[in-house]
């Protein structure tokens, strides 16, 4: 290569050196910049900090080790070499690097080193840990160890001893590869292959290496109570583990030890064969082989798996005490449910407990219609599966009632922005925001819509009985949430006018949001200006030229909409900044708005979690968590392994300004206690210091009763014996409502569960015998009793013949009323979906209660509301099926009272409907169930529906707007008409 040429190769390398490490040092700088605007430094400092003193700790060690290595192999070589074709071919390369050895060996310790400091970096939370954990005050029933060794301090430990064999092995390469260089080292010609001063250092090497590795095989026996047992396919070390492994790593520290020793003394010429370190290092291999693998092979098939109970039970005992402790389940309440053969529906009827405060409303299916009927602007949108919260207020008669809602906000979507409103600078300074808290009754409905009852667009509230606004919301403006995580610029000087879009001014709000000096109406809009300080000051030239390198955005240094008043808004995923606050957290994956003291706040749920608690067995996240949800509305958890989980924080997150604050919740966790000491004491916010008001917002977090519901499958079992052999396991109901199978989700319910005494808002679930999807085995219960302890409860139900809640949905599908209502909405192209099937116990049975949402496809162009038109219950096995709770009970009660048959003698052994099916103009299957013929008035509007849904179709297609608009309202006249006509039919 021209000189030319390597000065253009130098100067390119360097440039892009260069623009690397600035690169990374801007990115560094707005890395402190947002977390000083959220006013965590602390974590940004101890992270960068103790990353830094890792890498140049463990750096200068590997760089130093590799050096001294190379260093005494050049030192030590031979003044002359033997006078071989395989030397002459060294000659050059010896030539080469001989004047500039020095150098040489700097240059290569150097990368050495840098590249065990990248890999030590990484570290940098064991580290932490390591040095503030403390102990969990319970060892493991084996080796008697506490468990804060192996969740503080063991992994540290391995990494040192993983570190000390990549530096032994280092050492071994390059002092190869000098020695073999000079000519120390050969492998052809006659006379000694090796020097003695080779001989003596890449013995102690050897020997130091195998030192290591008698110190690896004594802390290998730690791991027994974190490996899988292959006997019973559980976590924990078992007979063969703790009996023959045992012994068998005992063994080998010695015979470790012993070769090292014998290595040692071949290395000081005692004798110059190879044959005595060959047969120590033999002698390893051996043992590692026969005591290892071979001996408890023979063990686990001869002795333990003839005899599993027996030898595994006590292991497994450890396993379920240390699983239940693990995972919060120490204090699993375990009671029976006795449930009548005949339960007696006029007591269900009469219930005050439960009943009153049934759930119709599903938040997955109503989210369109809040949507479509709370959207004054089409970038306004909702979360694809809203929440379930509960707000005590002051009804008409001036009692407090404490009643659950359906909640969410109405968020920016910046994926429904037009082409014109996506032009960077409006997209970044004028659409900044969503607008507005919105709630809805669980228990009623407005003509089957949602019955509003805050944040709502008018003043009207229809038919509801409950009225508007009983959530008072001071801000209203969502910057931070779900559905965008795009950056905002905000802020304008006082003179000047305000620029960000907040919501049309026909939108009824508080007479306090209107007279907000720092909002002005601009034709039929209204305009404020973002007021919080939870963003990145941007005035600054300096600070603009960071930000257009890191976001790659040169209209930072050119936009004029950038002022002295502006800040930057962004990681505005309410996730992702709990996440970046806390990165020791496994954060929930369904945050859920609450209304606290007049402000929007988001609740995230933190777990603190380890993969190696002792004696617990592990869970995947993704997997137990994964539901009909998740991926739609609730983010998607990552795959990750873990054997303790705690709910110790409690974030919470302003939708307005971004800020977060951390309540702790489980004050008595040591991961929690050992990260809030890392980062100066102060981290979290002590339990004590909790807000009454946010306090009552708190609610079981579902994560951990998903991990926990799948765990429980096996777990519930405390003896051994039973729990070895699997006879009582049980298994989580598939959602009825779904085509595809997956696992139903849990429900937040308001209701009273047997020896509560008072109604908990509770998060439910329930479980089948395995292999027996068709009964109902038991009820599951998360809540927060009236002192904010979490309650985990599990009934056992015995007594009756009550079906899961899938062989419930069948039996509901099958009835003749059911029939008819599915078969009627196929010829009218409307799409069937179910709600949510919640089994509640009631009285002296299983209240069954599913609602039924009828959602019109229109034309292809959209879909219609989703609507509540029907609700289906089931208790002692007799349906009630109409189109209120209160008729569909009523129905259950007359059947009871005049010893009708129940709806399961009625259809046994036939095949029911299936209402997920698409529909189409004629049923595609006769309903196994005769339908009885409808009245005259009934086929009339069923006519009058087709008539209208033709009409309405050919308007699209080639009509006006107009036109398509009065097709649209006949359409849902002749659909009020046929459920008028129904009603009046008695169907």
């Amino acid at each position: 290569m021209s000189r030319r040429g390597r000065y253009v190769l130098i100067l390119l390398v360097g440039a892009i050196v260069l623009l690397s490490v600035l690169g990374w040092l801007v990115g560094l700088r707005t890395d402190y910049l947002w977390y000083k605007s959220v006013g965590y430094t602390s974590v940004f400092s101890t992270m960068m900090w103790t990353r830094l003193g890792l890498f140049g700790v463990f750096t200068l060690a590997m760089a130093a080790w590799c050096g001294l290595n190379l260093y005494l192999a050049f030192r030590f070589r031979p003044d002359t070499w033997p006078a071989t074709t395989e030397q002459e071919g060294l000659e050059r390369y010896r030539e080469l690097i001989s004047p500039k050895a020095g150098w040489w060996i700097a240059g290569v310790a150097v990368i050495v080193g840098i590249f065990a400091g990248m890999s030590a970096q990484s570290r940098w939370e064991t580290w932490l840990l390591f040095r503030q954990g403390g102990s969990f005050d319970r060892a493991d029933p084996v080796l008697h160890m506490d468990a804060g060794f192996y969740v503080f301090r063991l992994p540290f430990w391995q990494f040192l001893i993983g570190f000390g064999f990549a530096a032994v092995v280092v050492g071994i390469l390059a002092s190869l590869s000098a020695y073999y260089l000079y000519g120390a080292l050969r492998f052809s010609g006659q006379g000694d292959r090796m020097t003695n001063v080779a001989r003596i250092h890449l013995s102690v090497l050897v020997a130091l290496f195998l030192g290591l590795k008698a110190v690896a095989y004594y802390f290998d026996r730690f791991d027994f109570t974190t490996q899988d047992n292959q006997v019973t396919g559980i976590v924990g070390g078992g007979y063969t583990e703790m009996t023959a492994l045992m012994n068998a790593k005992n063994a080998l520290i010695w015979v470790s030890l012993i070769a090292a020793v014998v290595i040692l003394v071949f290395s000081w010429g005692f004798t110059r064969s190879l044959a005595l370190p060959a047969a120590a290092l033999g002698l390893v291999v051996v043992t590692a082989i026969a005591a290892g693998g071979i001996y408890p092979a023979v063990v686990r098939n001869f002795q333990v798996e003839p005899n599993r109970p027996q030898r595994e039970g006590p292991y497994a005992q450890h396993t379920i005490d240390g699983t239940r402790y693990a995972f919060g389940m120490e204090n699993l309440e375990a009671t029976t449910y006795p449930v009548a053969s005949q339960p007696n529906a006029e007591n269900m009827a009469a219930d005050q407990s439960t009943v009153p405060f049934v759930r119709l409303i599903d938040p997955f299916v109503v989210s369109d219609a809040f949507t479509q009927a709370q959207q004054p602007r089409s970038f306004y949108d909702f979360n694809e599966k809203l929440d379930i919260d509960r707000y005590t207020y002051t009804d008409e008669n001036g009692k407090e009632v404490t009643q659950d809602f359906v909640v969410g906000l109405r968020e920016l979507n910046p994926s429904q922005l037009t082409d014109e409103q996506q032009d960077w600078t409006v997209a970044h300074t004028v659409y900044t925001h969503g607008w507005g808290f919105v709630s809805a009754s669980t228990t009623e409905s407005d003509s089957g819509a949602p019955c509003f009852t805050s944040g709502v667009l008018s003043d009207d509230p229809g038919n509801c009985q409950i009225g508007n606004d009983i959530i008072d919301v001071e801000k209203p403006q969502i910057y931070y949430g779900l559905l965008n995580n795009e950056y905002a610029i905000v802020g304008v000087p006082e003179e000047e006018t305000p620029r960000e879009y907040d919501r049309p001014i026909d939108v009824a709000v508080s007479d306090e949001d209107s007279t907000e000096e720092d909002a002005e109406e601009i034709g039929s809009d209204r305009y404020t200006t973002y007021e919080g300080d939870g963003g990145i000051d941007i005035g600054s030239i300096g600070s603009r030229l960071l930000y257009a390198w890191e976001f790659q955005e040169p209209r930072f240094l050119l936009s004029d909409q950038i002022n002295d008043e502006s800040q930057l808004l962004y990681n505005r995923n309410v996730r992702d900044r709990v996440q970046e606050v806390a990165p020791f957290l496994t954060v929930e994956a369904d945050p859920y708005p609450a209304v606290v003291d007049g402000e929007i706040v988001w609740i995230v749920d933190g777990y603190t979690t380890t993969n190696d608690f002792p004696y617990s067995d592990r869970v995947n996240i993704a997997d137990a968590t994964n539901d009909t949800y998740s991926g739609q509305g609730v983010a998607n958890q990552a795959s990750e392994e873990v054997n303790y989980i705690r709910s110790s924080v409690k974030a919470v997150v302003n939708a307005y300004d971004g800020s977060v604050e951390l309540y702790e919740f489980d004050d008595e966790d040591p991961i929690l206690k050992a990260w809030n000491e890392i980062y100066g004491g102060d981290l979290v916010t002590p339990k004590e210091e909790t807000p009454d008001d946010l306090a009552a917002h708190f609610r079981y977090p579902q994560d951990l009763f998903k991990i926990q519901r799948s765990l429980l499958q096996r777990y519930h079992v405390d003896e051994s014996r039973t729990f070895i052999e699997g006879s009582e396991a049980w298994a989580t109901p598939e959602d009825p409502s779904q085509n595809q199978p997956v696992t139903q989700p849990a429900y937040y319910v308001y209701a009273t569960y047997p020896e509560q005494g008072q109604p908990y808002f509770q998060l439910t679930s329930t479980f089948t015998p395995r292999n027996r999807e068709n009964a109902l085995s038991s009820l599951m219960s998360g809540y927060y009793d009236e002192n904010g302890d979490p309650q985990l409860r599990v009934y056992d139900v015995v007594g009756g013949e009550d079906q899961s809640v899938r062989q419930i949905h069948q039996i509901i599908t099958s009835t003749s009323e059911v029939v008819t209502t599915l078969r009627d909405a196929q010829q009218a192209d409307t799409t069937v979906e179910w709600g949510n099937l919640l089994a509640l116990p009631v009285g002296d049975g299983i209240l069954y209660l599913e609602p039924m949402y009828l959602r019109r496809q229109a034309g292809g162009q959209g879909e219609e509301l989703p609507r509540l038109t029907n609700v289906a219950i089931s208790y002692g096995g007799y349906v009630g099926f109409a189109p209120t709770f209160e008729q569909a009970v009523a129905m259950v009660v007359e059947k009871y009272v005049t010893g009708a048959p129940s709806e399961a003698e009625q259809n046994e052994g036939e095949e029911p409907v299936d209402p997920t099916d698409p529909p189409s103009e004629t049923p595609t299957e006769t309903p196994t169930t005769e339908a009885p013929a409808d009245p005259p008035e009934v086929e009339a509007a069923i006519t009058k529906v087709l008539e209208a849904q033709a009409a309405y179709e050919e308007a699209q297609a080639s009509g006006s707007n107009e036109q398509e608009g009065a097709a649209l309202d006949a359409l849902l006249a002749a659909l009020d008409e046929l459920q008028a006509a129904r009603e009046a039919a008695g169907q």
